[in-house]
């Protein structure tokens, strides 16, 4: 897979490129590479890996922020979370970004369930609520090793240019805050693409009971995974092989006139009133 030609850029633009995976990740230079020289791109990660953080921030301890080198790269890190390197970026460096693109993450971020557990996805929502654009990149891997098959890294590599370019060119489509795109492994992987919702749940709990030397019992989380529906993201890379391509709006408000919560508020008020506050 080649790149796509980059347009003639209109001005200087600003690209933060981060992860939950920390530094010493490879997804992270492979969004770095296909971006660079689209404007000034900056690195802003995490010293240690925060997966399935979520949206967590620091507020109860303060926070370290230094510039290192690793696999030749300029990278700042913090000690904290991947929204806390964003913030730093921004509240500290004042380094306001044009695009935000995270990842890429080791393992798939299908389906509702994932995307609100992701640290990965995180980044990109809190850059949605500073009106930035933003991208988070997802792959059904296990090791950092996976990123250097050139049959996950091209189409990566493809993948974010093309998004990254039309996205600081136009802007993000109507209605749409952020995109989430979740890779096939490098075994399973074909060369097409489905627009999918982002499927409800991606697995089931299940506990394994054990005992510690004292005797005492712990639980071991296993997974058990649901059957996807076939217009959703999980069907899309883990039955067809295709990578998902997942839109997602950030304002989970409702139109509450259109709703039986109406007649339920009025009811409340009326009951409130009844006791005189």
């Amino acid at each position: 897979m080649g790149f796509p030609r980059c347009p003639a850029l209109t001005r200087q633009y600003r690209i933060v490129v981060t992860n939950d995976d920390c530094y010493l990740s490879r997804g992270l230079y492979l969004l770095y590479e296909a971006v660079k020289d689209l404007g000034e791109t900056r690195i802003y990660t995490t010293e240690l890996p925060r997966s399935a953080v979520g949206h967590a921030i620091s507020f109860n301890k303060p926070l370290r922020l230094y510039q290192t080198e690793y696999l030749g790269y300029k990278v700042y890190v913090t000690d904290g979370t991947p929204i806390d390197a964003l913030h730093l970026a921004i509240g500290l460096h004042g380094f306001r970004p044009d695009l935000v693109l995270s990842g890429v993450n080791i393992g798939e971020n299908l389906s509702l369930q994932h995307i609100y557990y992701s640290g990965t996805i995180a980044v990109a929502l809190e850059a949605a609520l500073y009106d930035i654009p933003a991208v988070a990149f997802s792959a059904d891997i296990t090791t950092h090793k996976e990123f250097t098959d050139p049959r996950l890294a091209e189409p990566v590599k493809v993948v974010a240019r093309v998004l990254a370019r039309y996205i600081l060119e136009y802007g993000m489509p109507n209605g749409i805050d952020v995109i989430s795109v979740n890779f096939p492994s490098p075994m399973s992987i074909r060369p097409c693409v489905r627009i999918a919702r982002a499927a409800r749940r991606r697995w089931t709990p299940w506990f394994e009971q054990r005992q510690d030397t004292r005797g005492r019992p712990y639980y071991w989380l296993h997974t058990v995974p649901v059957e996807p529906d076939p217009d959703t993201d999980v069907y899309a890379v883990m039955r067809e092989g295709c990578i998902a391509v997942t839109p997602l709006a950030i304002d989970m408000n409702i139109d509450r006139e259109a709703l039986i919560l109406k007649e339920i508020t009025n009811s409340i008020e009326t009951e409130l009133q009844a006791i005189k506050l």
